[in-house]
């Protein structure tokens, strides 16, 4: 299983995906690892967006005169009911974004609440997956069978 979907498993599990009007999780690059959007395009402009709005945020904190670890920011760009609340995580040391995209909010308060702590058990959560293939196997009926062997198993040769 692949980081996409377990997120997107994560999300729909927990009704996460209902927290806001739109929620799409993105790698530093701008690449979408989920979104509650039908709209592909849609989806991968506000990846794109929010990964160089990030970029151009950090950039201008760095003109602080205390050093600010990465993970204690936020990017709020709101009015009382409607707006687009960015948050920071890491997952195997690489960043990635939460952005939620928010109208007619009858408590927004509670919104970014639900939305940090989304954040937060989502690196609970994502805390023991890996890119070693063989490490993400738990749980297999036969974790001893190596891609090699089962590229054999189903190789007809004569």
């Amino acid at each position: 299983m692949n980081l996409n979907e377990i997120v997107k498993r994560f999300f729909e599990e927990n009704d996460y995906n209902k927290i806001a009007n739109k929620i799409v999780v993105i790698r530093a690059d701008g690449i979408n690892i989920y979104s509650n959007l039908d709209n592909v395009l849609e989806a991968s402009s506000i990846g794109a967006l929010v990964g160089g709005l990030w970029q151009a945020a950090s950039s201008l904190s760095s003109m602080l005169k205390k050093s600010n670890e990465f993970m204690e920011f936020r990017l709020g760009f709101d009015t009382t009911s409607d707006g687009v609340y960015v948050l920071p995580f890491e997952i195997m040391n690489s960043p990635y974004y939460v952005c939620a995209i928010y109208s007619e909010a009858s408590n927004p308060g509670k919104l970014k609440r639900n939305l940090r702590r989304l954040k937060e058990n989502l690196e609970v959560y994502l805390s023991e997956f890996s890119l070693d293939t063989e490490k993400n196997r738990k749980g297999y009926l036969f974790t001893e069978i190596t891609d090699s062997e089962m590229d054999q198993l189903f190789a007809f040769g004569g």
